[in-house]
């Protein structure tokens, strides 16, 4: 069991159950201490890296008419498969503008004008 990716079932009855069992743990919190979201302290900046995600932060603020197309750029150095809304300073829905994104650029609408985003793109 040792040098596994994921802990396995210990079956009843196992010799040095407890070494097991212990071994299980420590893999469970190597596991859990490598799943940090953010490398640093402090605000989200444009292209920070999400951690262990394969994602970057993305900031922007929104033009000044709603419901109209903002092509963000971002250095995901792939066509993005989606995105988490993580804050923003004001009421207001952001969708996709039907513009499909690309390796370098996103493109989103707001249903509010100058709404300032922080977009995780994964």
């Amino acid at each position: 069991m040792i040098g596994q990716s994921e802990p396995t079932i210990i079956p009843p009855g196992t010799p040095n159950a407890e070494f097991w069992y212990n071994d299980q743990l420590q893999q469970l919190f190597a596991s859990m201490q490598n799943l940090v979201l953010t490398s640093r302290d402090g605000a989200i900046e444009h292209d920070d890296k999400a951690g262990n995600l394969s994602g970057v932060y993305t900031v922007f603020t929104s033009n000044g008419t709603a419901n109209t197309e903002d092509a963000v750029t971002h250095n995901l150095e792939r066509v993005p498969l989606g995105y988490v809304v993580v804050s923003q300073d004001k009421a207001a829905t952001l969708y996709d503008s039907g513009t499909a994104a690309t390796s370098t650029t996103i493109y989103w609408k707001s249903s509010a004008t100058s709404v300032a985003w922080v977009i995780l793109v994964f």
